[in-house]
């Protein structure tokens, strides 16, 4: 964590977020953003602990607000069908809002984050998006509705597709336009195949 609000602090989170976007976790140097802060490397462990406490710190509100969406689309569930709809228009939408409302810190947990803890980070995206379709599955079930049964590697499948033509807006940077323009794209080339398979 940096330990003041100084010009230098303020130095060393510009050039730490340019030397992690552009080289990657792993590559990314402590020497290199010392010598753009114009500091020693010495000098940047009075901010930081390593790498590894930079890039948790670069991504930590994303982490945290990505976290209180999740919350938000699991309670949302609570009203049942007809309430809950993740085929709306809207939907879509809102996660490429999300997007580019936090494009720095989903750019570097997508792309940058290999080496680092955070390098499962899709991986466990695909997990949660998992989860939360057999919860939804079972909801629509439980409300009558024909719902196809799939094995856990298809769930898995099904969720990991979704999950990384998501990502692809960051890997091809994309603008906010294209974003949504691509995710028009997904709904059409995936949504009829769920439907039928929730039963709806």
């Amino acid at each position: 964590m940096p330990k003041d609000k100084s010009a230098t602090n303020a130095r060393i989170l510009t050039c730490m977020r340019e030397e992690f976007l552009t080289y990657g976790y792993e590559k990314a140097s402590l020497n290199r953003i010392a010598k753009q802060v114009g500091i020693t490397t010495a000098g940047l462990y009075k901010h930081f602990r390593g790498k590894e406490d930079m890039f948790a710190f670069l991504v930590r509100d994303t982490l945290d607000d990505l976290e209180k969406l999740t919350e938000a689309g699991t309670a949302s569930m609570v009203g049942g069908v007809p309430d809950y709809d993740p085929f709306r228009e809207e939907w879509s939408r809102s996660l490429v809002d999300f997007i580019f409302e936090h494009y720095e810190g989903m750019k570097l947990l997508v792309c940058c984050s290999h080496g680092s803890r955070f390098e499962s980070f899709e991986e466990e995206l695909i997990q949660r998006e998992t989860e939360s379709n057999k919860q939804y599955a079972a909801m629509l079930k439980e409300a009558g509705k024909p719902v196809k049964s799939l094995t856990d590697m298809q769930w898995h499948m099904l969720s990991t597709q979704y999950i990384h033509l998501l990502g692809e807006i960051l890997r091809h940077d994309l603008t906010r336009d294209e974003a949504y323009r691509h995710m028009d794209f997904v709904r059409s080339l995936l949504y009829p195949g769920w439907r039928e398979i929730f039963g709806i």
